[in-house]
């Protein structure tokens, strides 16, 4: 089989046009390669889709099951799995592809479509049995008799009937507890798990252009979310607490006076500093610039006794203070954080101390009199689009520090970014886990907040 009937069999699929498939495919070069497993996207050089023949020959008889097997691999790229772990475990691809696949199965609800992950893994095994719907699924989820809990939560947050979907941190951790000896070799995986490299998004126009044409994609009634590049949404609004815990607004106010915040009491922006200022003075000592000398020396005849000048000298006052930016993370995984960490930064924010903007994969600005206000949020993460954002503003009126609130999984920062905003110094407050591998690569400083 050659890439242009790899190709004509994805159009042939019945819905493929309402899915973009022709402008997806013509992002990619399609490659018949015998030494992956099954499917992989390599975009390292020339974004490339490479296939199996022989996996197609044997699991995707049907131009349906190809489809499944094309929008799986890409769906690791959409979703920012290619960066979020530099060294990804066993058990990180399986729950890469537990969710992937729960989300394609939600997508395309019919059989004929599903039935691709059926064929791969089997019911009877764990951790098989959650690449795939359950028996039953989608009229009636029956769940495994020999199910343990943890595996029960897991088929319920993929395939149950609450309209709030998994996110993949929760799966990753149900199955971090559950895998156990040689349970993980039990089931087979979709693309190539094995070389990493293979799949690194090194270039993120790739990416962002794929992302742009799934966000045309028809939305399904149960979104699965989690730590990954998200999707487009608009009219997010933020939740409040009606007060901060004290051990988390002290932690804050700490945090806040070391990015240069200040925020012990008062309305005002201003602070006592040392400026250099102009004060008018009149002496005997002649001054060249006094501009009445001539006038006066023709109307008098004289010279006048008093001369008008200025006097420059540093002086103690009131100067603006420094107002910083703190980015909040809203992401899918902060959704249990966000009213606490809302609540604390409420007063600061209102008093104009501080500009506040939420980030996911897009940046969005607070408006300090409207704390409800719609904002975007795509519900993935992304530190780069906050990068990006301190970038863009011109070098005088950047910044000098900014802080970031998080719960510390926002992906790996642009080499190029780190490196332009070196002069900008950044605090991390880390919310719940205790991950910041991803952001000590940046000048910052990290604070484990209470919560």
């Amino acid at each position: 089989m050659n890439p242009n009937q790899i190709r004509t069999r994805i159009y042939n699929v019945v819905p493929a046009a309402t899915w973009q498939m022709e402008e997806l495919l013509s992002l990619l070069d399609i490659v018949v390669d015998e030494s992956i497993p099954s499917a992989c996207v390599d975009c390292s050089v020339r974004p490339r889709l490479r296939l199996n023949p022989s996996f197609i020959a044997d699991y995707c008889r049907t131009d349906e099951h190809l489809l499944m097997l094309v929008l799986h691999e890409l769906h690791h790229v959409v979703l920012g799995h290619t960066r979020l772990f530099q060294r990804p475990t066993r058990a990180h691809n399986i729950a890469f592809d537990a969710v992937i696949n729960a989300i394609l199965c939600q997508q395309f609800r019919e059989e004929r479509y599903w039935s691709f992950f059926t064929g791969v893994n089997s019911a009877k095994d764990f951790p098989a049995r959650l690449l795939r719907p359950p028996v039953g699924w989608p009229d009636r989820l029956r769940i495994p008799a020999d199910a343990s809990e943890k595996e029960k939560r897991i088929i319920q947050l993929l395939y149950g009937n609450s309209t709030v979907g998994a996110t993949y941190l929760e799966v990753f951790e149900l199955l971090v507890e559950s895998l156990k000896g040689d349970a993980a070799n039990n089931c087979v995986l979709i693309g190539n798990h094995a070389d990493d490299s293979d799949l690194a998004e090194s270039d993120p126009f790739f990416g962002k252009a794929i992302r742009d044409i799934v966000s045309k994609w028809p939305r399904p009634d149960r979104i699965l979310s989690g730590r990954d590049q998200g999707s487009p949404s608009e009219g997010y609004q933020l939740e409040s607490a009606s007060t901060p815990s004290d051990p988390l607004r002290r932690a804050f106010e700490k945090i806040l006076r070391q990015a240069g915040i200040h925020t012990l009491g008062g309305s005002s922006t201003l602070r006592p500093a040392l400026v250099q200022t102009i004060r008018a003075i009149e002496t005997v000592v002649p001054q060249a610039r006094d501009r009445r000398i001539p006038s006066w020396k023709a109307l008098h005849g004289e010279w006048p006794v008093i001369y008008r000048g200025v006097l420059e000298e540093k002086r103690i006052q009131r100067a603006p203070l420094p107002v910083a930016h703190v980015y909040l993370d809203i992401s899918g995984s902060m959704t249990s954080h966000l009213p606490k960490l809302t609540a604390a930064l409420r007063r600061p924010h209102k008093l104009g101390l501080l500009r506040l903007f939420v980030f996911s994969t897009v940046v969005g600005e607070v408006d300090p009199r409207n704390l409800t206000c719609k904002l975007p949020n795509t519900f993935g993460t992304d530190i780069n689009c906050v990068l990006e954002h301190l970038d863009g503003i011109t070098a005088s009126k950047r910044p000098r520090r900014a802080v970031v609130v998080t719960d510390g999984w926002v992906g790996t920062p642009a080499p190029a970014y780190v490196e332009r905003l070196a002069a900008v110094r950044f605090f991390a407050a880390i919310a719940g886990d205790d991950r910041c591998d991803d952001l000590k690569t940046l000048n910052i400083r990290i604070t484990k907040l209470p919560i």
